[in-house]
């Protein structure tokens, strides 16, 4: 397998969602179309871009090309999330003490934790369900 492989297949999803972001819709409406894209991609993908991500992962643990491939893709679908975030809470439609930074990196290892369900056929808590709950946590107050 190549970084390139990887690279290729996720770009789509990391445009997606940076479109997304940019948008004029709500920032409720925003996050629940990144978070159901983020979780699509995780929770339903196919097998082919399920191993390209696992195989990925555990490359990265000894060559750089692959760690710098991984973190990149990882930065760049969390910092989408995270703009979200940001412009939810000044406009008041998210939690005032949602800290964007880490419910944005938490949003991604949820969706993430999904690849690993996948294999197994699913687990207790569905994609959808996490999906529900990461929005409700957003939208409700401190």
């Amino acid at each position: 397998m190549r970084v390139r492989a990887i690279e290729e297949r996720a770009l789509p999803l990391v445009k997606e969602l940076a479109r997304l972001a940019k948008r004029g819709d709500s920032p409720a409406v925003k996050l629940e179309g990144a978070l159901d894209v983020l979780f699509g991609a995780f929770g339903a993908s196919d097998e082919r871009f399920a191993g390209l991500l696992l195989e990925g992962w555990l490359r990265a643990r000894r060559d750089k090309r692959f760690r710098l491939a991984m973190a990149w893709l990882r930065e760049q679908l969390r910092l989408s999330v995270e703009e979200i975030l940001v412009e939810g809470i000044a406009a008041g439609a998210f939690r005032r003490d949602l800290d964007p930074v880490v419910f944005s990196a938490v949003c991604l290892g949820a969706a993430e934790g999904c690849l690993l369900q996948s294999p197994s056929q699913g687990g207790t808590v569905s994609p959808d369900q996490l999906l529900k709950i990461l929005l409700r946590f957003a939208l409700s107050e401190a």
